[in-house]
């Protein structure tokens, strides 16, 4: 019984490597098996899905530098299409030691801003985003008139 016990612990474990060998094989033929396995994160940051319309459409956004990591003082428009991609994409919120979100710094909306109209520039699909942006600048003047009368109100 005890050889019974090995010989199927044997072919289990034969069973196992030949597996794991063709999983190996597979990851080194090519990068889309690579990219399927290393993560969905990468998969639907190379452009699988659009990143969303900018918020704010930036004036010139393949100016704007890379204020963070390898790519630090990089502007947008000599980047390659899957960084640009990467930037544009949202990206989980860093998190402080009690697990809060830091609140996002001004340069990191601009950056992601910026990628977003620089990547839906380049396909031609920026079209959405400029009805929001043309509404934002006709509130302004209202909303710095309601700031004005709200001014008159404060009891100090």
């Amino acid at each position: 019984m005890n050889e019974e016990i090995l010989k199927a612990i044997h072919e289990e474990l034969v069973g196992i490597r030949q597996l794991l060998l063709e999983t190996k094989q597979a990851q080194t033929r090519g990068t889309p098996a690579r990219t399927s396995n290393s993560g969905s994160s990468s998969t639907s940051l190379s452009g699988d899905t659009p990143p969303p319309q900018p918020t704010e459409v930036i004036a010139n956004p393949g100016d704007v530098q890379v204020h963070f990591g390898k790519n630090t003082g990089i502007a947008l428009s000599k980047l390659s299409e899957r960084s640009l991609s990467w930037y544009a994409q949202e990206q989980p919120p860093r998190l402080d030691s009690s697990g809060n979100p830091y609140p996002m710094r001004p340069q990191e909306n601009t950056l992601r801003n910026a990628a977003r109209t620089l990547w839906h520039q380049n396909r031609g699909s920026l079209g959405q985003a400029d009805a929001p942006k043309s509404a934002a600048t006709a509130s302004p003047s209202v909303e710095s008139s309601a700031h004005l009368s709200d001014e008159d109100n404060v009891p100090f």
